[in-house]
């Protein structure tokens, strides 16, 4: 009953309701000296002080897939709809976790300040749990700053006497110091990494310290914190600049170095075992650059997980709401933005005139990796052992008869998109089954989606249960997955930082002081062989020692390697790029820009009653959405609940 008591309390104190840390209450000290006696109940206060990070839960309670270029939910229940449209203001409260965070953050100070009372706990364990809350104070801090900006920084547990609605923002940069300082202290208490006590994988060690450090100080240095003009007014009310305006090359220098940490300890540290996965990891002969990228998001815990948590049934939603229907919800769509900037299997980009790209017309030959193993397709048997290769993802690529422009395109594509006619991985080989995601006509055993309209993937008369771009996002979705029968043969995870992600900051960061920088190329070769395409240097060698070419370059890789990872939200926020405007033009070519129309294939072209898979108008570019987008929605605006309870605090620039 105790137990139950305190779990209840603790529960309560991080997740009623909107209650502001900020709020001057009583602390319970009957619960408080029963927690601090405990090492139970002191372990339970530390588990709830993890509780406020956020589990990526589908990305309904955050916007970073549905507002971001690359993606449409297509519910309307999602807030991103809202968002999307224009529709919120100050009091939409839309994924508010402001209170949330700082009721952890309080938390942290709280188990900080009591924890060396508990003397069931071992001294090691208290200081190691210390360097625990300390890295979860600056993780909440950084999870505020990318999303709100510069914040309030509390530094230290405040008495409930504390003038706390006279509390200012602190500038970005000060922000950014502290977050650093947080890691920083946190580390030296913290194991290299936890292979050798595996159950605590999910735990901060030194590489998520310095991981954390990485993403943080490239947000720093990127234009919308690094010398940006616009923010010259974002002030507090005494004239406090809460953002820099001068540009300030060290600060590239510092990410970049920030991320040189974690890269070191891959190349110096092989105990950590920590480099880009690839499938010969886990006992496979050869190396399969399209089965890496697909088990990269599903082998739990692999070694290019950074920072993750296992959370089986998020991935299981994620895939009910990503299969193509009946019997699901296949609502994510991809945009034709994401699928254009696939790059072609020789490396080079669609634009490129030299690329093999062919916009338009049926593939008359299959591609090279369609069916390794020779299978007699036509056959029954033929027909069973070619979905068992297509699922164990050793065959994969297009097949003739599928639309040209997906034809010849890199095995990420492939491992990230589903196209119309593209044979769906995530069924058993049984015939009945298949068939079930067919139309009649169009029945031959392989299950492949059905797009278009009138087609059994775009059966519904709204837009709730089907993809509005005529594209459905793959990437994270398991194809040894049941999703007839809702049978799932793994356990899964959520992951927050993976290794990529750092080699991508790192060359980003080079680039933009140091251009000509060999390691620039050896990183990005990297991702680029285990993505199975050539390096970007000899598929465009054009771009060599060109800060700019190598920018947009390396700025496309993060879009295609990190897609529908929540980061293509944050860059084009981060580089200024987001409120790029749409001209208007016949078909809206650019290549950023949140704002505006957003294009996908014709879903409502021709008839429901006679549509197939010969038909070719669904293969034209259409708009599906028209989306608003306002300089200031580059941040969030501080929910006006806050603002009305602290007079220190100034709204974000144009809310």
């Amino acid at each position: 009953m105790k137990k139950y008591i305190i779990g209840l309390f603790f529960s309560s104190f991080l997740f009623c309701g909107c209650s502001d840390y900020l709020d001057k209450q009583p602390d319970d000290m009957k619960t408080d000296n029963m927690v601090w006696s405990s090492r139970i109940e002191t372990e339970g206060y530390l588990s709830n002080v993890y509780a406020g990070i956020p589990l990526h839960n589908l990305h309904q309670d955050d916007p970073w897939l549905g507002c971001a270029d690359e993606c449409d939910l297509s519910w309307v229940v999602y807030n991103t709809y809202n968002i999307n449209l224009g529709n919120w203001t100050t009091t939409s409260n839309f994924y508010n976790k402001y209170a949330l965070w700082y009721r952890a953050i309080r938390a942290s100070l709280v188990f900080e300040n009591n924890v060396d009372r508990c003397l069931e706990l071992s001294e090691d364990l208290r200081r190691q749990y210390k360097a625990e809350v300390k890295f979860l104070r600056g993780y909440y801090y950084w999870l505020l700053i990318r999303q709100y900006g510069p914040v309030v920084l509390i530094k230290e547990l405040q008495s409930n006497d504390a003038d706390f609605a006279n509390m200012t923002r602190a500038p970005f940069d000060e922000c950014v110091d502290y977050i650093c300082e947080m890691m920083d202290e946190a580390e030296k208490d913290l194991p290299l990494h936890w292979q050798n006590n595996t159950s605590w994988m999910g735990k901060p060690n030194k590489i998520v310290c310095k991981a954390v450090k990485s993403l943080v100080l490239t947000l720093a240095a990127s234009p919308q914190w690094n010398g940006n003009q616009e923010y010259a007014n974002f002030r507090n009310a005494d004239g406090t600049p809460l953002a820099n305006t001068t540009y300030d090359e060290n600060k590239w220098k510092k990410a970049a170095a920030a991320s040189r940490e974690v890269i070191d300890i891959s190349e110096q540290h092989p105990d950590a075992n920590l480099r880009l996965y690839r499938n010969n990891e886990n006992g496979d002969g050869e190396f399969n650059p399209y089965k890496s990228c697909v088990d990269v998001h599903l082998i739990n815990w692999n070694c290019e997980i950074i920072f993750a948590r296992s959370e089986s049934s998020n991935t299981q939603a994620w895939m009910i709401h990503c299969f193509p229907g009946p019997k699901t919800l296949g609502g994510v769509g991809a945009t034709q933005r994401v699928v254009d900037a696939f790059l072609m299997e020789n490396g080079k980009p669609i634009e490129d005139p030299n690329s093999g790209y062919v916009e338009d017309g049926f593939a008359t030959q299959p591609g090279q990796h369609w069916n390794p193993n020779n299978r007699a397709v036509d056959t029954e048997e033929g027909r069973i052992q070619m979905i068992s290769d297509i699922r164990q993802s050793t065959a994969w690529g297009h097949w003739a008869g599928e639309w040209n422009m997906y034809a010849n395109r890199e095995p990420r594509f492939y491992a990230s998109i589903i196209y119309n006619k593209r044979i769906i991985p995530s069924l058993p080989d049984d015939i009945e089954k298949r068939n079930y995601y067919n139309t009649a006509g169009q029945q031959d055993g392989y299950a492949r989606a059905e797009l278009y309209y009138g087609g059994r993937s775009r059966q519904s008369g709204s837009y709730t249960f089907f993809s509005r771009t005529g594209y459905l996002v793959y990437k994270n979705n398991d194809p040894m997955a049941n999703m007839y029968d809702r049978v799932y043969p793994q356990q899964y995870g959520n992951v927050f930082i993976r290794y990529a992600q750092i080699i991508l900051n790192y060359i980003e960061a080079l680039n933009e002081y140091d251009p000509g920088n060999q390691d620039i190329r050896k990183y990005w070769d990297m991702i680029r062989s285990r993505a199975g395409v050539p390096s970007a240097f000899i598929a465009s060698p054009q771009i060599a020692g060109s800060k700019d070419l190598q920018r947009e370059f390396i700025l496309r890789e993060r879009q295609i390697e990190l897609c529908f990872e929540g980061d293509r939200y944050f860059t084009t926020r981060r580089r200024w790029l987001a409120h790029t405007p749409d001209n208007g033009a016949g078909v809206d070519k650019r290549v950023y820009g949140d704002g505006g129309r957003m294009f996908g294939m014709d879903i409502n072209a021709g008839d429901a009653n006679t549509n197939n898979f010969g038909f070719t108008d669904f293969y034209k570019r259409v708009p599906f959405e028209t989306r608003v987008f306002e300089k200031a929605y580059y941040l969030f605006p501080i929910p006006e609940t806050e603002i009305e309870k602290s007079k220190g605090l100034v709204q974000n620039p144009w809310w």
